[in-house]
């Protein structure tokens, strides 16, 4: 009858049948039985058969080993039915350990939480809170492995702080036993066999101990010029540091980006946790971080600006501020970052902004992490601290996959995955590599893979189990309702812009200065009412036709972790558009003051400049999401505004133009903003000899249109009062905007297609 060894605890219940006479229990990827939890030493303890008899043997693990209870020191036999403890994990040894872990599965990894008399999932820490089995505690949690008063957590004006009640069994926070922790979000505490993490502000109870096991199979992957991915098989355990390695073209990002589902493969299957990646993506992409090959950070920002920005984008709503500030300040701390917390990032070395980056993506502590050259363009020492610091990652039960064609750092690797025309040609331990390719270092493998013919790996190919039925997630990996971005982002835009006094003087420079040469140059009014609509053109395309095209590395990072679309555009054309205003009307009083007033109606001038600042802010927007660089979005703007000035019906008038070129200028939001010049400058006013003179322009435009409604042209002594025009005018400004917004939106969805 074949000898089984299944895990009940501490980890998710599986069941594996024990082929060999000598098991290496750990952590280590080389184990036969891999135990992913931080607290299980690489190497932990041995199972052997001797004879008849099944022994088990310490390898003077941290955590130790225990049988029934009872630690061991020596070599000790072991009976059907005997649990074992390596470190917290809990184990059932021999025939009917299968069945303990079935019914285990079944029902749950653990029995029932009770919260003030009541089941519960959620814990809201409102005030001190004791956790323990017997019936004197806030917290119920009814598992033999609890002890009656297990842990405590205390509140206070820094926070929460959690207490072990010297425990029989230990508490843990992310893996590693404690007495006193001060909680940060994000932490996992376990308590006996439950679960719980951290948000802030409760404990949400979580039914996943490990996670992050990753299977694929046959993936490919095809471009114009032929597959750059063929039938590509990858297998990575729970807190694995594994890298993609080859030579440039071998299909190592496209490797990665199939597996992290940024570009999903063309075919083939990837189960994370058993799930299937590619059909529930939306919710199984709330598991990884994804940092690529640039350091996609605003560099104007300090590192704690950064990291909080985005920690408040990626975190629920609701979430304290001052929870947000301490799981920043450990972040920095983690990423070595403490005495560089205030330099913007533009001034951090190549290693440190590396570092910033990758702490972007640990601060919603995700258990799988992809990174694509993680260390291109360090210098050595820089390239090492990166690499320790995955290293450090892995080791907390964080899976790691990174690309890489740097071999002096592969040692820190459990594996390492070599691709080679598209055909993944190897997957095992550095050391196996060496001796599969016949060289005595990995910095000849490139040398080699020359000679090497590729083809799909067979020995080691990590096939999907024949009888194993693919699940659903489970519910806990549901995305937590995010809080509202579109004040954040205008807070981020608001730091960026303060970050460098250049900006502000440069935005107020620019009216000033138009504004005092228009005064200068003009006093005929319609002039200078047509300079004013120009420069607001100008001023917010320009201010905005670079915007997204420069952002969009770091917009389509946020957009997997959840940040809206809407959200993202609403921000830039609030912020964007609000600047031009600020503009436009500064040139306005600038030209006011210096000619002691302005002629025509003054709010229906200011008006149609608000609206018309909008417009071309959504104008430059479009541009900038139909850009492929900010160099093209810069050339695209005179495109734009050169016909608003040729069809603005300012020169040539409206009146001299021919039926279809006019009709083409009632289109052009430059002929919005000169009809509500042309508007505001008549309106009340009794037509005469000498304002015909003055407003000539005017005049005739305001005239071919009446005549086009009424059949009769403007006489003299007649009193202007129709105010149709502006409001049309109006209309037509807020149609360009809604328009922009709805052809920005599109354009951006598209690029992200792409």
């Amino acid at each position: 009858m074949e000898t089984q060894i299944s895990i009940l605890s501490g980890l998710s219940p599986r069941s594996e049948v024990l082929h060999s006479e000598d098991i290496l229990v750990g952590r280590a990827a080389d184990t036969d039985l891999i135990l992913n939890h931080p607290e299980v030493s690489r190497r932990h303890c041995r199972i052997q058969k001797e004879g008849e008899t099944w022994c088990i043997e310490d390898l003077g693990s941290r955590r130790g080993t225990a049988v029934n209870g009872k630690p061991i020191s020596g070599r000790t036999a072991l009976r059907p039915g005997d649990q074992i403890h390596v470190g917290p994990v809990l184990l059932a040894f021999g025939v009917g350990a299968a069945k303990m872990a079935t019914t285990v599965s079944a029902a749950g990894p653990t029995g029932a939480v009770f919260y003030k008399g009541e089941a519960a999932e959620n814990i809201a820490l409102d005030g001190d809170l004791a956790f323990g089995r017997g019936d004197d505690v806030d917290v119920r949690l009814d598992d033999p492995l609890v002890s009656r008063r297990h842990a405590m957590v205390k509140t206070g004006p820094d926070g929460c702080r959690l207490f072990d009640l010297k425990s029989k069994t230990g508490s843990f926070v992310n893996g590693r036993r404690f007495d006193e922790h001060d909680l940060v979000i994000g932490d996992q505490i376990q308590l006996g066999p439950f679960s719980f993490v951290y948000d802030g502000r409760s404990l949400h109870r979580v039914r996943r101990f490990s996670v992050g096991r990753i299977v694929a199979v046959g993936l490919t992957k095809e471009a114009d010029t032929g597959p750059i991915l063929m039938r590509a098989n990858f297998l990575a355990e729970p807190g694995q540091l594994i890298g993609i390695l080859g030579p440039s073209g071998a299909g190592k990002t496209t490797l990665l980006n199939a597996l992290s589902g940024l570009r999903p493969a063309d075919s083939g299957r990837i189960l994370i946790d058993d799930a299937d990646f590619y059909t529930d993506l939306d919710r199984l992409r709330s598991l990884f971080g994804y940092v690529p090959q640039d350091d996609i950070v605003h560099t104007d920002l300090t590192a704690a600006q950064a990291l909080t920005f985005a920690a408040r984008l990626r975190l629920a709503a609701g979430t304290p501020r001052s929870e947000i500030a301490k799981l920043v300040n450990r972040t920095i701390s983690n990423l070595g970052l403490a005495d560089r917390v205030n330099l913007k990032i533009h001034r951090l070395s190549g290693g440190q902004r590396k570092r910033v980056s990758v702490g972007v993506e640990l601060l919603s502590r995700p258990p799988i992490l992809f990174l694509d050259e993680p260390t291109s363009g360090l210098d050595p020492l820089a390239e090492f601290k990166v690499m320790e610091l995955l290293r450090g990652l892995a080791d907390n039960g964080c899976t790691v996959v990174c690309t890489t064609h740097v071999m002096e750092n592969v040692y820190l690797m459990d594996q390492i995955v070599i691709l080679s025309k598209g055909y993944v040609a190897f997957q095992g331990s550095p050391d196996e590599a060496q001796t599969k390719f016949g060289v005595s270092r990995l910095a000849s493998l490139y040398g080699a893979l020359q000679n090497h013919e590729p083809q799909p790996i067979a020995s080691s190919e990590p096939l999907l189990p024949a009888e194993c039925e693919t699940r659903k997630p489970p519910a806990d990996l549901a995305r937590p309702k995010k809080a509202f971005s579109l004040p954040i982002l205008l807070e981020r835009q608001l730091a960026i812009f303060r970050s460098d006094p250049k900006n502000l003087a440069m935005m107020l420079a620019q009216p000033i200065v138009i504004g005092i040469l228009v005064a200068c140059a003009t006093s005929d009014a319609p002039l200078t009412q047509f300079y004013i609509y120009v420069a607001t053109l100008w001023f917010g395309s320009s201010n905005s036709a670079q915007e997204i095209v420069r952002e969009l590395p770091i917009y389509r990072r946020e957009r997997l972790v959840g940040l809206s679309r809407s959200d993202y555009l609403a921000s830039k054309f609030v912020w964007l558009g609000g600047m031009t205003v600020i503009q436009s009307l500064l040139l306005y009083a600038c030209i006011a003051i210096i000619r002691l007033g302005i002629h025509g109606t003054a709010q229906w001038q200011l008006i149609g400049l608000i609206l018309l600042a909008f417009a071309a802010t959504g104008i430059g927007l479009t541009i900038s999401a139909f850009a492929t660089s900010p160099v093209q979005a810069a050339m695209l703007v005179p495109l734009f505004l050169i016909p608003q000035i040729v069809f603005s019906g300012f020169s040539p008038p409206a009146k001299d133009m021919s039926l279809p070129v006019l009709w083409l200028s009632q289109i052009m939001p430059s002929f919005a903003s000169e009809r509500i010049s042309d508007t505001s400058l008549l309106l009340d006013q009794k037509i005469t000899g000498n304002l015909i003179t003055e407003y000539r322009t005017p005049y005739w435009n305001t005239n071919k249109w009446y005549h086009a409604q009424t059949g009769q042209d403007l006489l003299n002594g007649t009193i202007y009062a129709e105010k149709r025009p502006v409001f049309v005018a109006y209309l037509s400004l807020v149609l360009w905007t809604l328009f922009s917004f709805a052809a920005s939106f599109w354009l951006l969805a598209r690029r992200e297609r792409a």
